[in-house]
Formats: structure tokens, C-alpha cells, sequence
């Protein structure tokens, strides 16, 4: 994706506000931690399956390891959006301005 792609869709912040947020992660670590222990659980099934029944059903846990890890990641993109979006609206308060357009597109979209 180019950066005009990511400013479209909201996720890539406006450069004057490059560096002036928090960078702690919006992840849930103990899904995350959770989810990643069955993902090494399938990879282990698939390995020591041998071709057979469990390799099988080791694919299968790591499909639904996979859509968990996606759903996870997605959750925590929206929660850092939407706490991008509440500082942009705090800070244009501060200022006395109305909040650039890159936000209302974003909020537009995002709901």
C-alpha cells in the first residue's frame, strides 16, 4: 500500500502529527499470548502428524489460529484509529480549530 493508500483509509496519521503520540501497543497481549500458543500448537500437529488423521486436524486449528490472529490485529487498528481520532479533537479544542478533513473522512468511514 503507498501512503496516499493509507491516508484514504484513515490509519496513517497526518504528517505534522508524526511522532507526537504515545507508542504503547493497543493489542491485547494475554489473547495474543493465548492465540499464539495455538498456532505452535498446530504447527506442531501438522509436523508430527505425518500426513495422517492429526496433520489434518493441526491444518484446521491453524485456520482458526489465523482468523484469531487477523480478528486481534484488527481490533487494535481500530482502537489506536479511534485514539488518534479523540487526541485530533482534543487537540483542535485546545487550538480553537475544527478538525482537518483527513478526520471527518476517517470517522466517515470507520462507522
Amino acid at each position: 500500500m503507498s501512503v496516499r493508500d493509507l491516508r484514504q483509509l484513515g490509519v496513517l496519521l497526518p504528517q505534522e502529527e508524526w511522532g507526537q503520540h504515545d507508542l504503547t501497543t493497543t493489542v491485547n497481549k494475554k489473547a495474543l499470548a493465548a492465540v499464539m500458543l495455538v498456532g505452535i500448537i498446530a504447527l506442531l500437529l501438522m509436523y508430527f502428524g505425518d500426513g495422517k488423521l492429526v496433520t489434518f486436524i493441526g491444518i484446521g486449528v491453524f485456520m482458526i489460529f489465523m482468523w484469531q490472529i487477523t480478528r486481534i490485529s484488527l481490533e487494535a487498528i481500530e482502537r489506536q484509529a479511534e485514539r488518534f481520532a479523540q487526541a485530533r479533537e482534543e487537540l483542535a479544542e485546545e487550538e480553537g480549530t475544527p478538525p482537518s478533513p483527513e478526520t471527518s473522512s476517517a470517522d466517515a468511514t470507520s462507522g
